[in-house]
Order: C-alpha cells, then structure tokens, then sequence
C-alpha cells in the first residue's frame, strides 16, 4: 500500500516538500517570547489531487501552533474541519467554482479551531490545522480527507522550521463533521499502510460527526478514539465503536454542531449559527460553554493517548460542569 500512495502522490510531493523545506509559500513564526508560536503556509488553491481516484484540485494549507520553549520534539495533533461552503460569501454566484473567484476568498474553516490550537499548544502539543475548502467544493470523500491529511504530515516531515520539532511517532487526529470519517478511514486498520513512513496514529476523535458511511472501512483497533456528539444534530458517530475498539464518547444532549468551529458560528453561508434540530429547547449550551468542554475532553484525550498520562481517563469518563452531557467508557 506504501508504494502505492507513492506512486499516487509521484513527483509532485517532492515538489511540494521542497517548497516547503526552502521556505517557499511559508510565513515567518509569530513574532514574540510567549508560550506559543505560529507558523503558516500555503502552497495554493491546487496544489492537492489524488488521482486516478479523485481528478479534482484542493489547497495545501494550514496554520501551525507549537509551544515556543519545548524541550525536545513534541506530540503532533492533526485538525481537519468538515463540509462547508468553499468560498467565502453569502452570494451563491461567488461559490459556484473552485478556486474561487477574483476577490472571494475560500472559507475560514480551519481557522476555527484556534482556541482548541492554542490550548493544546501551551500544553505541549504541535497542532496543525488544515484547510480543506476545494475539497469541500468537490464533496471529497473520507478517502480524498484521510490523504490529504497524509500529505501535510509528510511535508511537515520536511519544513524547514518544524521537522526538528516534531514527533512524528506520537500523531493525534480530530475530524469536525465529515472530517470525522477522513479521520477514522486514516487510521484504519485497512489503511495504516498508506501513512507516511514514520507517522504513528496513536488516538483519533470524530467531533460531531455525522457517522461512518457503508462504503469505507474505518475500523480502527490498534489505538484509542474518542467521540464527541452533538445531540441536537446527530449521535450516528457512535457506530464508529465496534468490536475490539478501545476509546471513549461523549453525548454533549443539547449540543450545537457548529459551535466547535468559530468560523461556522459567524458565516456568511447556509451552516452559520445554530444549524441544529431544536433551536428553541431550554438548556442549550453556548458557544463558548461548547468550545470549553472541545478544551477539557480533547486536552485529556491526547494527554492520555500521546503522552501516556493515565490520570487523564478520569478527566475521560468524569462529569463535565456547566454542560448536558451524557458519557459512557467503552
């Protein structure tokens, strides 16, 4: 299977991962002495395919936390948002191609995770979120998210600023929505063959997801997941559990769907705000109160699963203050 993603991928990830290791489509590390530091890059609105399965284009882009002072190479967290609208505008003639048109710019969506990004960050995590609009445009599938999600981390393999910090043995997965079965499909026992040479999965989470579809194998057994549902929307992602599969889930009752992203909360486009099934019902968590528990429950998460931190379970199957939540240990 290695060879065939090799071949999948061909010349074109060496160009990229030349790109990337001479700096090129690469900004500078936020400036300062706090915890944290960011990093960017961007290689274009094309710059992904994956053929012969899949003849569409997608961007290769991402911001980057790290915590600035770390001693040694740090556990990596991989964040991929789900289906959203590709290009940034509430006027449906400005979404109907990919790249966008002049003057609109592809939607945020993987900006929306920076307060999960930082916490993790200053906790010792590198967190990689990646933008995966054209995809969306597309309506890739979990096969197209799972190797897209592969080429980051191979790039980052080479990056100029980041291969010296990272820890490629020690990966962590969060998939938001649809993201969630580009998440599992990629670490599936039935495709671990088909991760970059020296990329170890070690936990997974499907953050509000609406389930796995029958058409792939996402079983994962050899490490840990976590589910989170949101159960104003949809509790489907708990069929990702099945026989000899270790891990954790969480019903968040009332929970909002979107509100785990902040560019999802402001829009413009048709999922901003409350995009759920009982709008009305007393009880619902804010925004705010739905990104804290993301912090408490993936924080704890990847503390046990990358760090090996045991005492985090309880955190794992323990109640969670100020939201309607329901959690069951598998």
């Amino acid at each position: 299977m290695k060879n065939v993603l090799r071949r999948r991928l061909g010349a074109g990830v060496l160009v990229l991962a030349a790109l990337v290791a001479t700096g090129a489509g690469v900004g500078a590390a936020e400036a300062g002495t706090g915890p944290v530091a960011v990093v960017e890059y961007d290689l274009g609105d094309a710059a992904f395919t994956d053929p012969p399965d899949w003849d569409g284009v997608s961007e290769v882009r991402a911001v980057v936390h790290y915590p600035r002072h770390a001693a040694g190479k740090v556990p990596v967290v991989v964040l991929l948002h789900g289906q959203q609208v590709a290009c940034h505008s509430a006027d449906e003639d400005d979404r109907g191609s990919w790249p966008c048109p002049a003057g609109v710019t592809p939607y945020p969506s993987y900006r929306g995770y920076g307060y999960l990004a930082n916490a993790l960050a200053r906790d010792g995590f590198a967190v990689v979120s990646i933008s995966a609009s054209g995809l969306n445009f597309h309506f890739g599938t979990a096969p197209e998210r799972a190797h897209l999600i592969n080429r980051h981390l191979e790039l980052l393999q080479h990056h100029r600023e980041l291969r010296n910090r990272l820890d490629f043995s020690r990966v962590g997965t969060m998939g938001h929505s649809v993201g969630g079965e580009g998440v599992m499909y990629q670490a599936a026992d039935a495709h671990r063959g088909e991760l970059p040479p020296g990329v170890r999965i070690r936990g997974v989470v499907a953050l509000a997801s609406p389930g796995p579809s029958t058409f792939f194998d996402v079983r994962v057994t050899t490490a840990p997941i976590a589910v989170v549902t949101a159960g104003c929307w949809a509790g489907a992602g708990e069929k990702y559990f099945q026989k000899d599969v270790h891990g954790f889930w969480i019903r968040v009752t009332k929970g909002n769907h979107n509100f785990y992203n902040t560019a999802w909360t402001t829009g413009p486009g048709p999922t901003d705000g409350d995009d759920t099934e009982c709008p009305q019902t007393p009880g619902r968590p804010t925004a705010a109160q739905q990104q804290g528990l993301a912090v408490h429950y993936l924080l704890a998460f990847y503390r046990y699963t990358l760090k090996g931190d045991r005492t985090a379970v309880s955190t794992l199957t323990g109640p969670f203050a100020g939201v309607d939540t329901e959690r069951v240990t598998v």
